[in-house]
């Protein structure tokens, strides 16, 4: 599809190419009908200068001066040449080249009158005229004469091929005025567009550039940074109730959490031991979204910064494997983790714990029993480094995988049968990148499913 600017440019080249061409139309025929009624004025003056000369003259064939008509012209005329017929017909002058031609029917050419003919003779155009009159003798004769119409073709010619100059030409200069004028008519709204492209949920308190003139472009701006505004009220107002929300969420969880661990060292009832064990697995699990929202309140309001210092990246991945190696152990799981050389950067040791424990009891949660969790850590270049967490579980489909860093995203079937808010990777990613790192996934159905995350040694 064309843009609106490639819109206007060429209604404006279309428009003007047909005014154009009506125009050199218009001035064409006008040049050409003006011409041929000179053409044939002239040719009716030459005709009644002859007839005029015959007149006064002519007696009999032999008192007609034939060098002396030949002598007459008349101005505007090329190659002017005459013919005269007595009434009945015969010639009396002949015309070497007029004679070629075939004979009208002279019988119908009536007395003082103009008869016109268009006639082709040896390949060139010519104007005919014959005329009916009656000279001293009272005889009746028909005067033919001819113009050729070559100059006025030759100059209509011209005209032609300088309007196909002109119109082509008229065309460029009108389609690149048309882009100038239009690319500065869009400048301030392609300038709004890509501020606008530039803003996001992160950083909604930037507006658009607004144009000085105070036209239509200006008060469409206004109105989106209106909008704008209104949507970054509601999302602070969003974040301040999950913030707030959260903090109410987390004491009374951590009441209740600490009064049934309480309980549950008193009771020795099975049944009710085991629905105590129910109702801590989900306060767990109430607690860790609460954090996790926290985090994500942190994260969008820009309050979370790295406490940046050194850090032995294969001792972090050893210590993770260790903290949640009880949850492998009850699915037979073995997390393996390989590397080469010890690999130190500078990042945030806890945030970047956060990220490998959610990645690494992700691929806990989704593999088979009885596998193999594998963390590898390898020196990606001079200034980087790369983690790769590598499972075999159900897989990740290629329509699923653009969607699974999104927030609250929970998957195909399978993973949704395992519990999980959607923020952890959500919230991993956010992390990564505020250590300048990329994170990424390789999957597919039935296939081994690989978390990548690349860092920088310098995280700044």
């Amino acid at each position: 599809m064309f843009s609106i600017k490639t819109k206007i440019i060429l209604a404006y080249t279309v428009v003007f190419g047909i005014m154009l061409t009506a125009f050199a139309a218009i001035i064409y025929h006008s040049n050409k009908d003006a011409a041929f009624l000179k053409l044939n004025t002239n040719l009716k003056s030459y005709t009644i200068s002859l007839r005029t000369e015959i007149e006064d003259e002519y007696s009999d064939e032999e008192s007609l001066n034939i060098n002396k008509l030949n002598s007459i012209r008349s101005k505007g005329l090329i190659g002017e040449r005459f013919q005269l017929y007595n009434e009945n017909g015969k010639l009396i002058i002949k015309d070497s080249l007029l004679s070629k031609s075939k004979i009208p029917d002279l019988n119908k050419v009536q007395n003082e009158s103009f008869e016109y003919e268009k006639k082709r003779i040896n390949h060139r155009k010519y104007h005919i005229f014959w005329h009916r009159f009656e000279a001293a003798n009272d005889s009746a004769y028909i005067l033919e004469t001819a113009a050729s119409v070559k100059d006025v073709y030759d100059d209509l010619n011209r005209l032609f091929y300088l309007f196909l100059t002109i119109i082509p030409a008229g065309l460029i200069i009108t389609g690149f005025a048309a882009y100038f004028i239009s690319k500065a008519a869009f400048k301030p709204i392609t300038q709004m567009a890509n501020n606008a492209k530039n803003i996001s949920g992160e950083n909604l308190d930037k507006r658009l550039e607004l144009p000085k003139a105070k036209d239509e472009v200006r008060a469409l701006g206004e109105t989106l940074n209106e909008m704008i505004e209104r949507i970054d009220n509601a999302f602070k107002s969003q974040k301040r109730f999950v913030a707030n929300a959260s903090h109410e969420i987390k004491t009374p969880l951590t009441v209740i959490q600490t009064e049934l661990e309480i309980l549950e060292k008193k009771i020795k009832d099975s049944e009710s031991e085991e629905s105590i064990k129910n109702a801590l697995s989900e306060i767990e699990n109430l607690t860790k979204l609460t954090n996790s929202l926290l985090t994500i309140v942190k994260l969008d309001a820009s309050q979370s910064k790295l406490n940046l210092s050194q850090v032995r990246i294969d001792e972090l991945l050893a210590d993770c494997i260790q903290t949640i190696n009880k949850a492998a152990i009850s699915k037979d799981i073995n997390v393996n983790l390989s590397f080469d050389d010890a690999v130190e950067i500078e990042a945030d040791k806890e945030k970047l714990r956060s990220v490998f424990l959610n990645l690494i009891d992700n691929a806990i949660k989704y593999s088979f029993p009885n596998s193999i969790v594998a963390v590898k850590l390898e020196k990606f270049s001079d200034d980087k480094v790369k983690v790769k967490i590598e499972n075999s579980g159900p897989g990740i489909s290629q329509d699923e995988i653009p969607y699974i860093f999104n927030r609250f995203y929970r998957s195909n079937e399978i993973r949704a049968k395992i519990n999980g808010s959607g923020l952890g990777l959500a919230i991993a990613k956010e992390i990564v990148e505020l250590h300048r790192g990329k994170i990424s996934v390789e999957s597919n159905i039935g296939e081994k499913t690989i978390f990548i995350v690349i860092l920088f040694e310098k995280a700044a």
